[in-house]
């Protein structure tokens, strides 16, 4: 049965809220915590993998340099050239031991460096090696990971050396020598790679396991050959994944094998868990301190909040009416009241913004307008022109009698009327005007018909032509305007294209923004003002578009309503 007591139903209605506010901030925090935790661990374990990849890298690298200097052309290489095309026994001697300090100085500059060796593997023995060397060694053990015909590389394993249990990475090269002499260098460096990520496993208490595997994605090496054998085909697609209970990391290093950093799911979301417990326990407390707060301004406070609540988002929704409720309380009605003031300047603050924007976008236009359309050249044109006239000049009477009607037209002085026809008249007398200066082809596919006639925006086709041949178009340029009608769409689409040098991408990008900035300075003010008398004129229904290849030309398009 309904309660009729505002207290019963106040208390159960602020009760529900709070469940289902816990129940949100539960969902939320959830999500949030796993969010982060899941952060946390993969951008982790994707730092130790770059690392230890880096640094497998750097070792390989290393070793890549020693074989370099052990082929012919390096300086032992070279030695061991000498060595094997001369038959004096004492030259040989003494080039022996020029190959063993030589090599004794790359292994002192290179610590990590252990084992290095010329293999025969026709006699299948070493020619020469720095220590010596186990007795069951065979080159096909060699756990090879990545290579190419002549260059292999070895994932960790054992050293080759007798006396030496540490693990260590290697590379083999094969050469042959100017006699036609065939070996394999072999060169070996100590590897830290078990005991980093046995360290990093203990550090932050995640058992890593670390997967080499070649272009195959055949297991090679593994930190932990119990879970991951080696020989096992390990398919991984792509850079992070799940696989077998195992989330994991991979890189493609720059010599061609796999490395994964593998962690089991259980030790991923351990973490997670002890989060998530602490998580409910706080939430729990906190919801019982809010919930007491709540029940004790209830009384004070709930009422008023609502009504205010409402006005926010009447207001919101564009509603500017003054508020007349009264409380009683003179907090909450000072309130009200200011909220009232807050709604009438916002409605004066809407009004002069209209106004100032228009404003603005009216002297941008008359800025555009000025810098384009230098009005002080008219008197002096007129005065040369009457001097060609006076000093029986005819061409220059014409280009100067075209130039100014160019200037009336684009000023505004002429009775003529803005339409389609008179904007080409006035580009074409343009052209008329540049191919005296320049030597460039026009082509102009401009078939007749009413559309011509339709009023358009003062002055738009002359500067898109004029960049064209100011700052695109070669001695020898094309330059071909076209224009459209598609009455049954309802567009006159206007294409001017140049086969000139282009724009690059960052000065295309410049000119495509809408509105002007410190980097774009004065470059394309002419598709500026064209873009803005567009937008006055025909407001949205209009469309400016500029395409353009380094090296390949610009074009424009307009697109006007028909």
């Amino acid at each position: 049965m309904r309660s009729t007591s505002l207290r019963k139903r106040i208390l159960v209605t602020l009760i529900s809220s709070f469940l289902g506010c816990s129940i949100l901030m539960a969902a939320v925090s959830y999500n949030a915590i796993n969010t982060m935790q899941q952060n946390k661990i993969k951008t982790n374990m994707a730092f130790d993998l770059y690392q230890q990849s880096m640094k497998l890298t750097q070792v390989y690298y290393n070793l890549l340099q020693v074989t370099q200097q052990m082929t012919p052309q390096g300086n032992v290489g070279n030695l061991m050239d000498t060595y094997f095309s001369t038959d004096d026994l004492y030259k040989r001697l003494q080039l022996s031991l020029s190959v063993s300090n030589n090599i004794g100085l790359i292994s002192f500059s290179n610590p990590a460096m252990e084992l290095v060796m010329y293999y025969n593997p026709e006699e299948k023995h070493p020619l020469y090696s720095n220590l010596p060397l186990r007795e069951d060694f065979t080159m096909q053990s060699l756990p090879n990971v990545a290579g190419n015909e002549s260059i292999t590389y070895q994932s960790p394993h054992l050293s080759l050396c007798r006396f030496s249990d540490n693990q260590v990475v290697s590379v083999t090269r094969e050469i042959t020598f100017s006699d036609g002499t065939k070996q394999v260098i072999y060169v070996e460096a100590k590897s830290d790679l078990a005991t980093d990520i046995s360290k990093l496993s203990s550090s932050l208490n995640l058992p890593y396991v670390l997967v080499l595997s070649d272009q195959e994605e055949q297991v090679k090496y593994s930190s932990d050959p119990n879970v991951f054998s080696i020989g096992q085909n390990l398919i991984l697609g792509g850079n992070s994944g799940i696989t077998k209970g195992y989330i994991w990391d991979q890189l493609i290093s720059d010599y061609g094998y796999h490395i994964a950093l593998m962690l089991p799911v259980e030790s991923y979301n351990h973490e997670f868990y002890t989060w998530k417990n602490h998580m409910l326990l706080i939430l729990g407390i906190a919801l019982i301190i809010l919930l007491s707060i709540a029940l004790l301004l209830l009384r004070l406070i709930n009422r008023p909040l609502r009504v205010f609540e409402s006005e926010m988002v009447a207001l919101g929704r564009g509603h500017m009416g003054a508020m007349q409720y009264r409380t009683g309380i003179s907090e909450f009605d000072k309130l009200f009241d200011q909220f009232n003031k807050m709604k009438q300047q916002i409605q004066q603050l809407i009004i002069d913004v209209e106004y100032k924007e228009k404003r603005r976008h009216q002297l941008e236009i008359e800025k555009l307008a000025y810098q384009i359309n230098p009005h002080f050249l008219m008197n002096t044109l007129n005065s040369v022109r009457w001097l060609a006239v006076m000093h029986r000049q005819p061409e220059i009477d014409k280009f100067v009698s075209t130039l100014i009607f160019l200037l009336s037209y684009n000023l505004g002085k002429t009775k003529e009327t803005a339409t389609l026809r008179t904007e080409t008249k006035v580009m074409h007398a343009y052209l008329d005007l540049q191919q005296k200066r320049y030597d460039f082809q026009v082509t102009l596919d401009i078939p007749e018909g009413t559309y011509l006639d339709t009023p358009v925006a003062r002055f738009i086709l002359q500067p898109v032509v004029e960049n064209a041949v100011c700052h695109g178009l070669d001695e020898h340029g094309k330059l071909e305007v076209r224009i459209t009608p598609d009455e049954a769409a309802g567009i006159i689409t206007i294409t001017i294209r140049d086969d000139g040098k282009g724009l690059s991408e960052e000065t295309l990008a410049l000119l495509q923004r809408e509105s002007p900035d410190q980097q774009q300075g004065g470059r394309g003010i002419g598709l500026r003002y064209v873009r803005s008398m567009l937008e006055a004129f025909y407001g949205d229904k209009a469309r400016l578009q500029i395409d353009s290849t380094p090296n390949q030309g610009t074009t424009v398009i307009m697109y006007l309503p028909y």
